[in-house]
């Protein structure tokens, strides 16, 4: 974690926060190594928090990978998140397609690589929201 200012950001925060972080990896941009990763890390957790790989350079492939195994799509996460982005740091705010999945009853978050994004959905929108997401898929 010594080069990986988001993801201590993200655990930090989390923890912060009173919940348990019950698993962290640093997974290659390879479609099948990050799927085995979410399945995995699904095992034993009850969200998954992805950073990196939602850019739009060719080795971005975080939400194709996700997408493949998710039973859907949570579009509002990303609307309000590149809302939000953009109050921040203006137009560059359209090269993220940082979005959310359900993946088997859990949510699984693709956040941007950069400390700042990450943890401006963390602290903005995950953390407030992650309760109420769980209540929801657990009716």
């Amino acid at each position: 974690m010594d080069n990986d200012d988001s993801g201590r950001g993200i655990v930090n925060a989390i923890r912060e926060k009173g919940h348990r972080v019950s698993g962290y990896q640093i997974v290659d941009d390879n479609v099948d190594d990050i799927k085995r990763a979410v399945m995995a890390g699904l095992e034993s957790s009850d969200a998954v928090i992805i950073t990196g790989g939602t850019g739009i350079t060719s080795r971005d492939v975080t939400i194709e990978a996700v997408r493949s195994i998710a039973d859907f799509e949570m579009t509002g996460f990303s609307h309000v998140f590149a809302l939000i982005s953009f109050q921040r740091i203006g137009a560059s705010a359209i090269m993220s397609r940082s979005t959310a999945f359900i993946v088997g009853r859990k949510p699984v978050f693709c956040l941007p690589g950069s400390p700042a994004g990450s943890m401006l959905a963390v602290s903005e929108l995950i953390l407030d929201q992650i309760d109420h997401i769980h209540h929801e898929l657990g009716r």
